[in-house]
């Protein structure tokens, strides 16, 4: 089952409420906000981080930046980098652009800033580039049950 298929399913078994909106494909998450008519703020950010051994999720509120020292802090690592295209497509079987801040579904430990939590509704792209998905930032951590940390 696609990642799209899987997070719809697991939203509704949850008996979740949330909007799901089609578009045009996008990219960035720029594109994403303009196109969903949202603060770029309400975004769920999410990128593949790679350290010498493991693959991790990062998700942050997607008008900030990631603050490499603190998550090699967070890891305990001395090395680390976003995961290549290729890398993070293979991981997820999404494509880049459209990873979705499941790392449950996923299979990635995940980690959420704790900028997360500022906002009411998030926004993210479901494992597609043609849809997105709004629904209750606390409903997303209930159901994704990451570690909230400070990564920007």
């Amino acid at each position: 089952m696609e990642v799209f298929e899987q997070i719809k399913k697991l939203l509704n078994k949850n008996n979740i409420e949330y909007q799901l909106l089609e578009h045009e494909e996008v990219r960035t998450s720029e594109q994403a906000a303009r196109i969903r008519g949202v603060d770029l703020k309400t975004g769920a950010k999410a990128m593949v981080i790679k350290t010498k051994e493991n693959y991790y999720l990062i998700v942050l509120p997607a008008d900030k930046r990631i603050d490499f020292k603190k998550v090699k802090n967070l890891l305990e690592v001395k090395e680390i980098r976003f995961a290549t295209e290729q890398e993070a497509e293979n991981l997820t079987k999404v494509k880049m652009g459209s990873v979705p801040p499941f790392g449950n579904i996923l299979k990635l430990k995940t980690y959420f800033d704790k900028g997360i939590l500022e906002i009411d509704k998030v926004n993210f792209n479901p494992g597609s580039k043609r849809h997105s998905i709004q629904m209750s930032a606390k409903d997303l951590i209930s159901l994704v049950k990451p570690e909230i940390v400070e990564v920007v």
